[in-house]
């Protein structure tokens, strides 16, 4: 007896289906890459980027030097740690899909690699805060108590917390729809075959072996980043005259964070989605043998959920390409230009109002 799982194209469709054709080539991340490249640079030249660009190099006092020497370290490695999540993660898809056989193999770190790799890029700005970034003032500054949300960009934080929160509940999710054979790893979705005493499809899945590891380099990484927040807001500033530039760096470095934390997030949310809709895409199973074949259409209850999933992974990956891609413009932090303090008085009224 030899069994076949039928794929999801239906007698009468095309061999090449326009759609399936456009999923598998949005299934490679270096196509999301190229097209976020695009988006990126487009988003880098519009007025309102360069405006705001232009405005953050003027908005500094006579101690502009001072607070470059400061804080250009750590735009640098939010940069290094951008770059480095795309590099990662763009390697280990291609060594992974094409230079090693993995089949058998349950490959968690898949999922978990952007998550650990935005979470050590954020370990080591938080290092660098505390022990470079947190000098003691030169001259005492009167100001509010500041929190780890104090800087940070509200739509950012909201699309952070998303993020992370649609990856942790994918995760639970799938893990508690998965099964394991004889108490081996949970990587398995078993499909049972209506009206019949045939055993259940069980194709891999993003399950447990899968998902473990992705919470606890998600849990990692949320605690990192909240240290890494508190620390860049809680340290004191330099001096009076320096606070309204030094605010403007604070935000800055908090964007950076939360965009590094969102896109790792969306790229392994987009790869679990990947595969939970692959898994669940099976419709049918046939069996040969004995000279003659039977055909038994299956379907998981969550499928077309599953195949929505599937189609907007490459979206998500995008999204999080577009992201990183515009951290990495840290790594070139402008210099300040001199500036009076009635227009530095100016711009921080400015500031607040927006």
């Amino acid at each position: 007896m030899h069994a076949t799982i039928a794929s999801p194209i239906r007698s009468g469709q095309l061999l090449l289906d326009p759609g399936q054709v456009l999923g598998a080539v949005f299934s490679m991340p270096w196509v999301s890459l190229i097209l976020a490249a695009i988006i990126a640079v487009g988003i880098t030249v519009t007025p309102r980027w360069r405006t705001r660009t232009e405005s953050r190099a003027r908005l500094a006092p006579a101690a502009s030097g001072v607070v470059f020497a400061r804080y250009s370290p750590e735009h640098r490695t939010l940069g290094v740690a951008a770059i480095a999540v795309i590099v990662i993660f763009v390697a280990e898809n291609l060594i992974t899909g094409y230079a090693l056989d993995l089949n058998g193999v349950v490959s968690w770190w898949r999922y978990a690699t952007p998550v650990l790799t935005a979470g050590i890029g954020v370990a080591v700005l938080l290092a660098l805060i505390a022990t470079r970034g947190s000098t003691p003032p030169e001259r005492p500054v009167l100001s509010a108590r500041r929190t780890w949300l104090s800087f940070s960009p509200r739509i950012g934080s909201v699309g952070a917390a998303a993020a992370l929160l649609a990856l942790t509940v994918t995760t639970l999710l799938a893990g508690l729809a998965s099964s394991n054979i004889d108490g081996g790893p949970y990587v398995f979705l078993e499909i049972d075959v209506p009206n019949e005493t045939i055993d259940p499809i069980r194709p891999w899945f993003y399950g447990w072996a899968y998902g473990v590891p992705v919470l606890i380099c998600t849990i990692a990484l949320v605690g990192v980043v909240i240290a890494a927040l508190h620390s860049n807001a809680a340290r004191p500033f330099l001096r009076p005259e320096t606070i309204v530039a030094e605010q403007r760096e604070r935000r800055d470095i908090a964007a950076g964070i939360t965009r590094i934390t969102t896109s790792a997030a969306l790229l392994a949310l987009a790869g679990a989605w990947r595969f939970i809709a692959d898994s669940g895409s099976i419709n049918g199973l046939t069996i040969q043998g004995d000279g003659r074949s039977d055909s038994y259409e299956t379907f998981w209850r969550y499928g077309e959920v599953a195949a929505v999933g599937g189609w907007m992974a490459p979206a998500l990956e995008i999204a999080a390409f577009v992201l990183l891609l515009l951290t990495t413009t840290q790594l070139c932090p402008p210099r300040y230009d001199l500036e009076s303090v009635a227009g530095v008085e100016k711009s921080a009224e400015r500031e607040t109002a927006w």
